[in-house]
């Protein structure tokens, strides 16, 4: 069974990886991987399809439209203002709900989480 793995666009404020991580849930930020500035297509997806990371972003205009065989998992938030306490209690309400990482459809909008 594969476990739940967020990678963390930098759109998303970086406290969320460490409530994520106090709750026992791996996440990392795109600046502390493939770095600041990096490009969606060429750096971030192909990180998160290398180690299986589920992207999180409020980038809806490009990750909303990729097909699923372009990654392991998009999660959208829309409403990029909520605070990162917020967004990270979405994502456990979320990761909760499921059943496990395998019955996860490959994207969700994280706004109807929260």
């Amino acid at each position: 069974m594969a476990a739940w793995r967020f990678l963390l666009d930098e759109n998303i404020d970086p406290k969320v990886a460490t409530y994520l991580d106090k709750e026992g849930l791996f996440a990392v930020h795109v600046r502390d991987t493939v770095g600041q500035g990096a490009d969606d297509e060429d750096d971030v997806l192909p990180y998160a399809r290398e180690h299986e990371l589920i992207v999180v972003t409020s980038d809806v205009k490009d990750f909303g439209a990729l097909s699923s065989e372009t990654h392991t998992g998009v999660v959208l938030l829309h409403d990029d203002t909520m605070p990162a306490y917020h967004v990270a209690s979405a994502l456990i309400s979320m990761v909760d709900t499921y059943p496990s990482r395998n019955a996860f459809r490959g994207r969700e909008e994280l706004d109807a989480w929260a």
